[in-house]
């Protein structure tokens, strides 16, 4: 009996040592296993919400831009005649009427849109100082559909427009023009009526109570407004404290965030200057004197992934601030990407 338990005896502190060595070697692989898949699902993370992102603020900003200064068949070469009959109305209106579809500053350090403050920029050249960021306002229907009219539109007539549900409202400013030129007066009342809507716009809420003149048959109808995209300050912060800052579009009275992870917007402007219809030159928006030149506009945004998704300090490039490489901050692991566009202005180049 006692020889037969001395041959069942346990593990030699020997084969105890190497199973244990073998053991902590077979840990040591699954945990950079799951070390390395973590790492890549971070940056897989971190570039999926660039890529998101960055196509989203884009064509958000692209859809406005192809709207801007809209009105059928008018051509500002040919020079249209705009009048304006809404009463007191705001200076995007006036420009608006006078061809310039656009405004903007340029490098911005300072100020708010709403409630909402403009973020002064990233430290893109080293010097210790933010290099501020740009602001585009874009002028057009950049809201409401743009329908036709169901006939000739006589001056003292209400306006009449087919099918409902056009997003005109009481109260907004509403353009309407042929190939001859435009009138923009403001809503006082809309109804529908037999599939179609009827707007009003007596002098309650403008100079006189009729149109200009009559409108042809072929005449468009949108409400035209304001749309500015700005970098704001969200007030939050990733898991590593890092302020977080988006893109925003402010419509005349609110501010709404699009996107966030944007840390920088810049706009440049192509300019026709001898009126060849070839552009000439690239401009931002403290540099462009007659609007009307006007043919394109390059935006550019620098977008991070909001959350670190790298192991190291990833270096990045954005093209208005130069070719060479940026280093980010110490400690800083965001990943960055670039997304820039240059967009036709079609109403000014038709």
């Amino acid at each position: 009996m006692s020889k037969t338990l001395r041959r069942q005896s346990g593990l030699t502190l020997v084969e105890l040592m190497v199973a244990t060595t073998l053991s902590l070697v077979l840990l040591s692989g699954v945990l950079l296993v799951f070390q390395a898949n973590r790492t890549t699902y971070q940056m897989q993370t971190g570039l999926g919400t660039l890529q998101e992102n960055g196509r989203y603020a884009i064509s958000q900003i692209t859809a406005d831009l192809r709207n801007a200064g809209f009105g059928g068949c008018l051509s500002p070469s040919l020079e249209p005649t705009v009048r304006v009959l809404a009463a007191s109305a705001p200076a995007f209106i006036t420009d608006l009427a006078a061809g310039e579809f656009f405004d903007g500053n340029d490098n911005v350090t300072a100020g708010s849109f709403g409630s909402i403050n403009i973020f002064d920029g990233p430290d893109h050249d080293g010097d210790g100082n933010p290099d501020g960021t740009d602001w585009l306002e874009i002028r057009g229907p950049l809201r409401s559909d743009i329908r036709y009219v169901t006939g000739e539109i006589v001056a003292t007539g209400d306006v009449e427009i087919m099918g409902t549900g056009s997003g005109v409202a009481v109260d907004e400013y509403v353009f309407i023009a042929d190939c001859a030129g435009a009138d923009i007066f403001r809503a006082t009342a809309v109804a529908t009526s037999s599939g179609n809507t009827r707007i009003s716009h007596d002098t309650s809420l403008n100079t006189q109570s009729t149109l200009s003149r009559r409108f042809g048959a072929d005449s468009v109808v949108s409400e035209v407004m304001t749309h500015t995209y700005f970098v704001g300050e969200t007030s939050r912060t990733n898991a590593a404290g890092q302020a977080v800052n988006a893109l925003y579009r402010f419509d005349g009275t609110n501010a709404q965030e699009l996107v966030d992870g944007v840390e920088d917007l810049q706009i440049e402007f192509a300019l026709d200057t001898d009126a060849d219809n070839v552009v000439d030159t690239f401009r931002d928006p403290g540099g462009v004197t007659n609007w009307n030149e006007v043919k394109a506009v390059r935006i550019s945004l620098l977008l991070n992934s909001v959350e670190a998704a790298n192991t190291e300090e990833a270096n990045y490039r954005f093209f208005p601030a130069g070719n060479n490489a940026i280093a980010p901050p110490t400690g800083d692991r965001l990943l960055r990407q670039e997304f820039s566009t240059l967009v036709s202005v079609r109403n000014a180049v038709l």
